[in-house]
């Protein structure tokens, strides 16, 4: 099973990386609303895959678990600054 649990990590990196452009090109480029959307999407996405694999990799006794709940912390200080990011281009507050 840990070969899976590799597998999930090296595309949750990749989709983190993807989602994280996405939402540079929205924010510092040109502001396409879908780029934003897709960021959204992304973030919460490598956000509550990484918790739930990582609560299953815990119950399986491996040591990746740590490595999930790692990128779930790192997507989750981007997230914040993403949507703090955001919202102040959009005026929300």
């Amino acid at each position: 099973m840990t070969r899976n649990f590799l597998v999930f990590i090296f595309g949750l990196i990749l989709l983190l990386l993807f989602t994280f452009a996405s939402g540079f090109v929205y924010i510092y480029v040109n502001q396409v609303a879908i780029a934003g959307i897709a960021a959204i999407v992304g973030f919460v996405a490598v956000f509550a895959i990484g918790i739930l694999i990582g609560l299953a990799a815990r119950e399986e006794g491996g040591v990746l678990y740590v490595w999930f709940f790692g990128i779930s912390i790192v997507t989750g200080i981007v997230l914040v600054w993403y949507l703090a990011r955001a919202g102040t281009l959009l005026q929300i507050w």
